[in-house]
């Protein structure tokens, strides 16, 4: 499931590993410990990152349909919870097997693409409140990648 260190572990059954190979082995393991604090940032701040969000949503589109803010924003918890487990693993692909081919269908059918694109924008500011820049560098590939997976998917079907 952690791509790197399974590739690391592998090549230690057949012999020792090299210099570089260690200290892959280390960058690893000491960037996990803060991935895993981001994640616990994350968890234990999420309704209040996302109240935030929900009431800015609100105010910048009023003529939107609560039932599609709400929507887009239950899409966007999962996504961030997706995104956050993606990022202890360190592996891209897990975000995109485990959600992404499923939920741009469903974006895609309740035609919240906008809002997404908004939602996305606004999260990204809101977690400056609560991470550091450098533990924001570890979330926002994986956020970055499912708002481009989303928009990508979106301009395809259209």
């Amino acid at each position: 499931m952690y791509p790197a260190l399974q590739e690391l572990i592998y090549q230690a059954e057949c012999d020792y590993l090299q210099t570089e190979d260690i200290e892959n082995l280390k960058t690893e393991v000491s960037t996990l410990k803060q991935r895993i604090n981001v994640y616990k940032t994350l968890r234990d701040n999420e309704v209040e990152i996302f109240q935030k969000i929900a009431n800015q949503l609100l105010d910048k589109l009023p003529k939107e349909k609560l039932n599609e803010i709400q929507s887009c924003l239950l899409q966007w918890l999962s996504i961030t919870r997706y995104c956050s487990m993606a990022m202890i693993l360190n592996n891209p692909e897990f975000l995109e097997r485990r959600l992404l081919e499923w939920l741009t269908d469903i974006v895609e059918v309740h035609q919240t693409q906008s809002t997404s694109q908004m939602l996305h924008s606004l999260l990204m500011s809101r977690l400056g409140e609560f991470l550091s820049e450098s533990d924001i560098t570890y979330i926002e590939p994986f956020l970055s990648q499912a708002n481009n997976y989303l928009s990508s998917q979106s301009a395809v079907t259209n």
